[in-house]
């Protein structure tokens, strides 16, 4: 009879705050959500979801791209930020959990609240089409002949973009010369004009340039092979131990409220299964994965214990500096 009317109220009380959720006035104004990174790059997965999410809340997302720190300072931004619910952070998880590893920063994973994961896309190695290399292997070999010669482009100090470009460095023995950036439109150019060799993204960053002729793809960091490249191989079938497919998701600054948080939460799942959108991701090479606020905690917790144990490898630390 206890076990009973434990499990009653239990049910009371999650309808409870499903009713207090559901009732709660928010949101009665524009949510601003910053994106830490530089126009044209992942800002266009947020900009393709933004009129499904808007429609369910009844308010629209107006998106900022507040680049600068390897994704920093719009982290902090947004730490910073009232604990109202009208200031978000669509961000990949390397300002949350590898940043803060690199160099100290202001804020730590634990002052942000996860409200949703949205993709997990492995990354693609790029190179420009005249380079003195043709696949990953040639890449690798050319490196350790010509240690520093190869310029590999990044979106700044602590992205991801950067991050598992020094963990190839590590696995395969090479020596790069990391050339970051502030947005993966430098990148882009860099590569054109040939500032750079290589660089680490995402494949909608590049596709229309590898399908152009004017990027090469050479390898990808996946598990399994990219479904939008299934001819290029795997950093991990080819014997190193290379594996990244990068999440972007939603958090909120610690404080908002809980029914805030699960308002957002539950438009971003009916959101993320919009088949219309998940074909326009698709289209533009994103693969979508949703997590839940839980799962995404889950995710950003184990993610941070693996970077910290990687980071502070003494051979990593020489590498990325003081």
């Amino acid at each position: 009879m206890r076990f009973l009317h434990a499990k009653l109220l239990s049910v009371l009380l999650v309808t409870f705050y499903t009713i207090i959720a559901n009732s709660e006035p928010y949101p009665d104004r524009p949510i601003k959500v910053i994106v830490p990174y530089g126009p044209g790059g992942s800002d266009v997965q947020l900009r393709m979801l933004q009129p499904y999410i808007s429609q369910i809340l009844g308010q629209p997302f107006v998106i900022e791209n507040r680049a600068g720190g390897g994704g920093a300072m719009g982290t902090m931004a947004v730490r910073n930020s009232n604990s109202d619910g009208y200031t978000l952070l669509f961000t990949g998880t390397a300002p949350l959990t590898v940043n803060p590893h690199v160099k100290q920063q202001q804020y730590k994973l634990e002052d942000f609240i996860p409200i949703g994961n949205v993709t997990a896309t492995a990354l693609v190695v790029v190179s420009r089409a005249n380079a003195p290399f043709k696949s990953f292997i040639e890449l690798i070999a050319f490196a350790k002949k010509n240690p520093g010669k190869v310029n590999m482009a990044s979106n700044g100090i602590g992205t991801t973009t950067h991050i598992v470009g020094e963990v190839l460095q590590l696995e395969t023995g090479v020596k790069f010369t990391h050339i970051p950036y502030t947005g993966l439109g430098q990148v882009v150019v860099a590569l054109l004009n040939e500032s750079a060799d290589i660089i680490i993204g995402i494949p909608g960053s590049f596709m229309s340039q590898i399908n152009s002729g004017a990027f090469r793809a050479v390898a990808t960091t996946g598990n399994i092979r990219s479904e939008f490249l299934p001819d290029i191989p795997t950093i991990k079938e080819m014997g190193f131990k290379v594996i990244e497919e990068t999440k972007f998701g939603l958090v909120a600054p610690r404080g908002v409220s809980a029914a805030i948080v699960s308002k957002l939460s539950n438009a971003l799942t009916m959101a993320t299964q919009n088949k219309e959108y998940i074909e326009k991701m698709r289209a533009n090479y994103v693969t979508t994965l949703y997590l839940d606020s839980t799962r995404f905690s889950e995710a950003l917790s184990h993610e941070n214990s693996y970077w910290s144990e990687m980071l502070n490898r003494k051979e990593f630390r020489e590498l990325i500096g003081p």
